[in-house]
């Protein structure tokens, strides 16, 4: 698989986390604490993220999407309109991307833009933010496309819908899969270090090695 960006010397990620939407959806902003570069990822609401931007010392470069739900994807027409950065998103979402208005409409949320993608996340293996380099791991079964990106310097996860504390994502939307999503926790995601921080879509963050011992949806083969 290719690289989004230029491999650099490794550099410590700062994550922090902005509950959006009322899904309470963690947008996360990813800051480069060597160059100050900044991306966004999941940015369901537009307005919180830009309130948070103007608070830190750093520059927007780009926004990334783990899937294509409203409540990640939502405001990320109005984010790029407003800081006019690349969108990087996994095309196998694409149905859920085109498809946000009738989403909106059906939640019973404002009126959403579709967000035009600048870079496709499929096939890419990792993607630059400043100095830190981010791992792509695809994580098909929550959604076709979804895909999550690890931090191997911090031991950090950006783990969207795939993995939650104590649970796992839904799996009874359309194109969804139980059997997929399994296999990517099983593969992509309990394989990574015990003490890796996991950043979830929703709810307070955990660890890989705590879900990989207690999940009661998907538990670590032994």
């Amino acid at each position: 698989m290719a690289a989004c960006g230029k491999d650099k010397v490794p550099e410590m990620l700062k994550i922090l986390e902005i509950p959006v939407t009322p899904f309470q959806q963690n947008c996360t902003l990813l800051l480069c604490e060597k160059t100050g570069a900044i991306a966004v990822c999941d940015c369901g609401d537009a307005q919180p993220v830009l309130a948070k931007l103007q608070t830190l010392p750093g520059r927007l470069e780009m926004v990334l999407a783990t899937h294509g739900h409203l409540d990640h994807i939502g405001g990320t027409a109005e984010l790029l309109v407003q800081t006019q950065v690349p969108f990087y998103f996994p095309r196998g979402d694409d149905f859920l991307r085109e498809s946000l208005p009738q989403q909106a409409q059906m939640y019973g949320f404002p009126p959403v833009e579709v967000p035009s993608v600048d870079v496709d996340l499929t096939g890419c293996s990792s993607i630059q933010v400043g100095a830190c380099q981010l791992e792509i791991l695809p994580c098909p079964g929550h959604t076709p496309g979804h895909v999550v990106f690890y931090d191997p310097v911090g031991k950090q996860l950006i783990a969207g819908d795939v993995l939650f504390q104590g649970s796992i994502g839904r799996t009874d939307f359309p194109r969804g899969s139980f059997e997929d999503l399994e296999a990517s926790i099983q593969t992509q995601l309990y394989t990574l270090p015990a003490d890796t921080v996991v950043h979830c879509g929703h709810g307070p963050t955990t660890t890989i090695g705590h879900e990989a011992a207690t999940n009661p949806f998907v538990r670590a083969r032994g």
